[in-house]
């Protein structure tokens, strides 16, 4: 009597054991998949290590809301937007945000202070400019390129929050559109969240991304658009040093 056999003989009669050809086939598809796992976090970790971590830049790794400059009005309530997003987001409530206005004016800090938070707590962020994020796109077309370019949007889907910045400087780029909005799609399909920081208004950025897009981006009760329309902190800074000079 062979295995088989047996263990039929032992077990109750409405339980049947598995063929050796049965069991040969389970085998194959755990290994198959355990190959399959294991490939897909080799490229992940090489997508990881090609993007870094975090991109956030290293004069932005020390910003955080609590060290964010308050001097007016609008800076207050972008302040407390910044803070009411994050602990919406904490909460488990879906949606992104928009930091839009002039440059200089904090956009940068709050978002990277919101990103330092989210790493500080074990979760994976990323801030970016949209010019170095379609060069690190355009690199996978290489045919030398270890990282694919399926497998870099799979990374970008991944990530817990994705800020894109500098989004509109170069304007009426049709390969920018195409990038930018397979992002927004990914992520919006695996409910994660995208930030946009951009000197643009809201007409300007809708013309840009689609009606789409920014209906996804700003889909769920914790989106944010924030506006940031006060003098620049870089450029009275520039001032104020050149006084001081003079």
């Amino acid at each position: 009597m062979n295995l088989f056999s047996k263990l039929q003989s032992i077990m109750p009669a409405n339980v049947t054991p598995y063929t050796p050809e049965q069991l040969a086939e389970i085998r194959e598809r755990e290994n198959q998949q355990f190959c399959r796992e294991s490939y897909e976090h080799y490229v992940s970790k090489q997508v990881e290590n090609a993007m870094g971590r975090s991109g956030i830049a290293k004069k932005h790794r020390k910003c955080s809301l609590d060290n964010y400059a308050t001097e007016c009005a609008g800076q207050r309530r972008a302040y407390n937007q910044a803070s009411a997003w994050l602990s919406d987001y904490l909460r488990g409530t879906e949606g992104g945000f928009v930091f839009a206005g002039t440059p200089g004016t904090g956009k940068n800090h709050l978002a990277c202070g919101i990103a330092n938070a989210l790493i500080e707590r074990g979760q994976s962020a990323m801030v970016i400019t949209v010019s170095e994020l379609v060069l690190r796109i355009r690199d996978t077309y290489n045919s030398n390129s270890a990282i694919t370019e399926a497998a870099m949007y799979r990374h970008l889907g991944s990530i817990d929050l994705l800020v894109l910045d500098e989004v509109g400087v170069q304007r009426n780029n049709t390969n920018e559109h195409v990038v930018l909005n397979e992002i927004i799609n990914t992520r919006s399909a695996a409910e994660k969240p995208t930030g946009i920081l951009t000197n643009l208004n809201s007409d300007q950025l809708q013309g840009m991304l689609g009606e789409r897009a920014i209906e996804r981006i700003m889909e769920g009760d914790a989106s944010r658009w924030v506006e940031f329309n006060w003098p620049s902190y870089r450029l009275r800074r520039t001032q104020a040093q050149t006084r001081g000079a003079a």
